[in-house]
């Protein structure tokens, strides 16, 4: 523990530099806002259901989407797991009506706790890339959790590549960091920060969200 907090001022600066940083380029920046609740619960020993409603802000905190978007979670082993999920968005326009839309994705995880580390790997498919285009993209995302003894924060970060199947091949690269807050036994806060850097836009984004998890 007292490591990490020595470790907590060099996280906060190369935070304020990364930034800073894509500030000073002459590209677009945008910045997004996203709140959600997740309801999380095992239909089977091995099948997990989540559920999530999600809204969207564009920088000056107007809504730009809502979505509800549900996942199942089957685990092959202690260590291996396969996914499947659907959303369903609604994306509000202020010079256009209203668009809505779906998107399916199919996964598969790998993790495993070392030491109070527990690093995983995820690549999944989906037909849809959020909010940028409407392709089939491959999403390989690699990130590490840090369980610090005794306490209720549960720090993570992490890196996400964005492969287009036709066309551009990698657009984008999101990198993240956060922590989860542990309320009580079946209650947690997460709050993260994600820049996404477009490989052949001059465009980065900034998006900053915070959710509330309850499992049952």
């Amino acid at each position: 523990m007292k490591h990490l907090i020595r470790k907590t001022p060099y996280l906060i600066i190369l935070l304020l530099i990364l930034v800073t940083s894509a500030r000073a380029q002459e590209v677009e920046n945008d910045f997004q806002t996203r709140t959600s609740i997740t309801l999380s619960t095992k239909l089977l020993k091995n099948l997990k259901l989540d559920i999530t409603p999600e809204l969207r802000f564009e920088d000056s905190f107007t809504l730009d989407k809502y979505l509800l978007e549900g996942k199942l979670s089957y685990g092959v082993s202690d260590n291996l797991s396969l996914g499947a999920g659907y959303r369903y968005y609604v994306n509000k326009r202020e010079s256009k009506s209203t668009e809505f839309d779906n998107r399916y994705s199919f996964s598969i995880k790998y993790e495993k706790v070392c030491l109070r580390f527990e690093p995983s790997l995820k690549i999944s498919y989906t037909n849809d890339s959020d909010d940028d285009s409407n392709s089939n993209l491959l999403r390989c995302k690699a990130s590490v959790k840090y369980n610090i003894r005794k306490c209720k924060v549960t720090p993570f970060a992490g890196a996400e590549a964005f492969q287009e199947f036709n066309g551009d091949g990698l657009i984008k690269m999101r990198y993240f960091l956060g922590l989860d807050y542990k309320i009580c036994k079946k209650n947690y806060i997460e709050a993260s920060y994600k820049f996404d850097y477009f490989q052949n836009e001059l465009k980065n984004k900034h998006i900053v969200s915070i959710g509330y998890k309850f499992k049952f």
